[in-house]
């Protein structure tokens, strides 16, 4: 079972720990899915659907919630998910505060789908879209994150290509 965090509480949490986070990407065909995010950090760029791991929730019930509520996804089997390595994200602000700064500890999972699902959007993402890798990579109108995601994930996909 879950527990998620007062405002108050989330709050402290921010100002004194690194929250641990889940990113999934998505992978269709050479195009990785994107979200215009709602919410800070990164209000307004485009980024992998992701969220934090709640206390007490496992990383694998964690993968399986942030692709539901987000996306409406049902993942079944997160097997089909690949560990992308662990990874710092520094942001100079937060959900909560524009002064306060946020550390991630993430842990991006990679899937390639054989087909283009049907997706929900929820309120965090003003948009969905599907966006070339190579393009991804090399735009720097891109979260610098978000890029070093799509260069990784070049290599993965043409691993699979060629495997």
């Amino acid at each position: 079972m879950s527990n998620f965090l007062d405002c108050e509480t989330f709050n402290a949490v921010i100002k004194s720990a690194p929250l641990v986070s889940i990113d999934l990407c998505l992978v269709f065909e050479g195009e990785i899915l994107l979200g215009k995010r709602n919410n800070e950090p990164l209000r307004d760029q485009w980024f992998t659907p992701g969220g934090r791991i709640q206390k007490n929730e496992s990383w694998q019930a964690a993968l399986r919630r942030i692709a539901l509520s987000e996306l409406g996804l049902c993942v079944e089997d997160v097997s089909t998910f690949e560990l992308m390595g662990v990874w710092d994200h520094f942001y100079k602000n937060s959900y909560l505060d524009q002064e306060m700064s946020t550390h991630y500890v993430n842990l991006p999972h990679f899937t390639r789908l054989e087909l283009k699902p049907k997706l929900l959007m929820d309120e965090q993402h003003r948009e969905l879209a599907w966006f070339n890798l190579g393009s991804v990579a090399s735009d720097e109108l891109f979260n610098i994150h978000m890029r070093n995601y799509a260069r990784c994930l070049i290599d993965k996909v043409e691993k699979y290509v060629i495997n």
